[in-house]
């Protein structure tokens, strides 16, 4: 007692201080708000109450040492920090709720059974001189002793009819009571192989989700290399359409130069008879530095302006080109690496790829023969519903109105012969479609 007393307190007093790691429990007022905890102040109760229990003794304080150990009855509850999520109690709800169909109608049963037969027990012991059974409450409870198998044996029936009631009852009321233990039986069953499937799909999602990483960088990469092939037959296309253009054009200037010519030539020809005067030298103007002589037809920039505009261009050139080469380093790095960086980075991906198909396809071992089995019947019942409709599509347009309608072109023996032909090759299908399952049942055994 001494050492359960010793531990109790060990353990209240480290988990009082263990409570800080969580936010809510921090410094003093988080600790006293844990120690309110009903659970905290059941553990205090009883640690408190044993240590006064083990300082004072007994001393004849008869009533107050029974009232203090009556509170160690507090420490059972202890046993319901073994399950303190509940998770047990859900797994025995969840069984119940979902076969409450099946118990009652086996409580209900065997109920009526237990009634009907402990009455009958009763009528038949009733007159019996010094029977143990005189009255309906004692049948009854002979009734559920007799059902539980427990048989205590204080309670017998005296006559032979009794007896025979009592063997009768027992024989059919007894399977209807250990009925509902086969029931939360097999639903227990069930709800731990659900958990385990559960289990197994969660050990899946990791590497089904890793798989789909790595799977969408190489379906781009993939995408981006027909994308390339496709700007690239574009840009062909485009060049020959430029091509194409330029050519056109070429031709239409040609045809305007010489159209030009003609124009000219006929224009110079008209103007022979006019006389053209230069004009002088003193028709030069000037303005703002530019100077325009019509004797050369041309304008002329100062030179000071020139160098002035040149060195502008040179310095705002090498920004501009910074920035713009800062940009596309941002915005588009993959225009940076070479060819053989995108063949390495692609081998990569693909292993990548490959290692994450592996992992899944481990991670979905082993298989359950039941999903196999029930995939394979799925997929037979397909199969034979596609044959069905494959054979009522072949032989609705053709031959159901000739066998059906009274014509001379085909006799009754060419129709039976049709008919067995039809015959014979649905049960060849269905053959070969048992021996396929045949053959996979043995080689998954295997």
């Amino acid at each position: 007692e001494i050492v359960l007393v010793v531990f109790f307190g060990v353990e209240y007093i480290v988990r009082l201080w263990s409570a800080g790691c969580r936010s809510k429990y921090v410094g003093y007022m988080g600790r006293l708000r844990f120690a309110r905890k009903p659970i905290s102040i059941i553990d205090l109760v009883v640690v408190v109450a044993s240590i006064v229990v083990l300082s004072t003794g007994s001393k004849g304080q008869v009533f107050a040492t029974s009232a203090i150990r009556g509170i160690r009855f507090l420490q059972i509850l202890r046993m319901l920090h073994v399950d303190r999520q509940g998770g047990t109690w859900r797994l025995l709800g969840s069984v119940v709720y979902s076969h409450r169909q099946e118990l009652l109608t086996t409580l209900y049963i065997g109920f009526l059974a237990l009634i009907f037969a402990s009455y009958f027990v009763y009528l038949a012991e009733r007159e019996v001189n010094n029977s143990m059974m005189g009255d309906f409450a004692s049948a009854l409870w002979f009734g559920v002793v007799t059902v539980t198998t427990i048989g205590y044996g204080d309670l017998i029936p005296m006559t032979w009819l009794g007896k025979t009631i009592t063997s009768c009852f027992a024989l059919f009321a007894i399977s209807f009571f250990a009925l509902p233990a086969g029931i939360l039986g097999t639903g227990f069953a069930l709800k731990v192989q659900q958990k385990q499937k559960q289990k197994h799909f969660n050990r899946q999602i990791p590497a089904a989700a890793r798989l789909i990483q790595v799977s969408d960088p190489r379906r781009q990469l993939e995408e981006d290399r027909t994308k390339t092939r496709r700007s690239r037959r574009k840009q062909e296309e485009h060049k020959e359409e430029r091509r194409r253009r330029r050519r056109r054009q070429k031709k239409t200037t040609r045809k305007r130069r010489r159209r030009q010519e003609e124009e000219g030539k006929e224009d110079t020809k008209k103007k022979e008879g006019f006389i053209y005067i230069a004009p002088s030298t003193d028709m030069i103007t000037k303005r703002d530095n530019f100077t325009f002589s019509p004797h050369l037809c041309s304008f002329s920039f100062p030179r000071e302006r020139l160098t002035e505009a040149r060195s502008r261009l040179h310095t705002s050139a090498p920004t501009l080109s910074t920035t713009m080469y800062s940009r596309a380093h941002i915005i588009h790095p993959g225009l940076l690496l070479t060819e053989s960086h995108r063949r390495a980075i692609r081998v990569v991906q693909k292993m990548r790829y490959f290692v994450a198909k592996r992992n899944f396809q481990q991670a979905r071992k082993p298989y359950d023969v039941r999903d196999v089995i029930e995939q394979y019947s799925q997929g037979h019942l397909n199969l034979m519903v596609r044959i069905k409709e494959l054979q009522r599509r072949y032989c609705a347009p053709k031959n159901l109105k000739s066998i059906f309608t009274t014509t001379v072109a085909y006799s009754d023996r060419q129709k039976r012969k049709e008919l067995n032909g039809r015959s014979e090759m649905l049960s060849k299908v269905t053959t070969c479609s048992h021996s396929w399952r045949k053959t996979f049942l043995t080689l998954e055994g295997d």
